[in-house]
């Protein structure tokens, strides 16, 4: 049942009580179904996230961000509508987590003057360092190595390193507040903080990166700040606040930007 009062003619509470039983949603809301087959190229041309320069200099490096092969998590595709106007501007992007070197070749081509900067513990990643790709070896669960690496002063961040809790939030709370103003930080794979993936991933932690991204936003949408019919009042929160309430807080302060995808995370700095 959904109820309600509303105040009648003379000032009085009105039960407006109905039953949502038959309660259907406007037209408009409602699925239309599939498009025709003639406006479908339309819908696939016109589409913002259709744009596939990215992504297919990501499936021919072979790198898992894009759409192609098995397990492909067609983030490029996404990525690209986020970062196109770096295109060919100088700036630092840093990769947290190198692999194979594809997605660091990814970036090289795709961004003509970028210096990219992979970071990885495994020695043998050293190896894809060449051309415009720098690499560093170092261990990010260690918040000394971390906070070094906030001198790079990287305009985009890609955490793609061991996705283990603690190292996406320690590399989230140490380097996000040192980018510059305008700065774009991903977290990729953050389905490792849901089950079944989770117990494999939390490293002791109660509280999951995914929670931690929600009430990022959930603070910049409006309970981060004084109600606007009670300046000395904040707005409750929506959810329960997690252990790292504090940290999330600061973070939404300074961001002007959240966007979620399936598997990842973008945040954008305040200029």
């Amino acid at each position: 049942m959904i109820t309600g009062n509303r105040a009648g003619p003379n000032g009085e509470a009105r039960d407006t009580a109905r039953r949502d039983e038959g309660f259907r949603a406007p037209s408009r809301l409602r699925p239309a179904g599939r498009l025709p087959e003639s406006l479908r190229g339309v819908r696939e041309r016109t589409h913002m996230l259709n744009s596939a320069v990215l992504d297919g200099i990501g499936r021919s490096k072979g790198t898992d961000k894009s759409a192609g092969g098995t397990g492909g998590h067609d983030y490029l595709r996404k990525y690209e509508f986020i970062l196109k106007d770096l295109k060919d501007l100088e700036f630092t992007l840093l990769e947290l987590g190198i692999f194979k070197g594809a997605s660091l070749r990814t970036w090289e081509e795709y961004f003509t003057r970028a210096r990219i900067v992979g970071v990885d513990v495994v020695p043998e990643t050293q190896g894809h360092a060449g051309g415009r790709v720098e690499t560093i070896l170092g261990d990010l669960s260690q918040t000394p190595f971390v906070e070094s690496l906030s001198a790079l002063q990287a305009r985009v961040i890609i955490d793609d390193a061991s996705h283990w809790w603690t190292d996406q939030l320690r590399s989230l709370f140490v380097l996000y507040p040192r980018m510059p103003g305008g700065g774009i930080y991903i977290v990729e794979d953050i389905h490792t903080s849901f089950q079944p993936l989770a117990p494999m991933f939390s490293a002791g932690l109660d509280t999951p990166p995914a929670r931690v991204l929600l009430k990022i936003a959930e603070y910049m949408t409006g309970n981060n700040k004084t109600s606007p019919f009670d300046p000395d009042r904040r707005m409750l929160p929506l959810s329960p606040e997690p252990v790292f309430h504090n940290e999330a807080r600061a973070i939404a302060d300074m961001t002007d930007l959240i966007v979620f995808m399936e598997g990842s995370c973008v945040l954008m700095k305040k200029s």
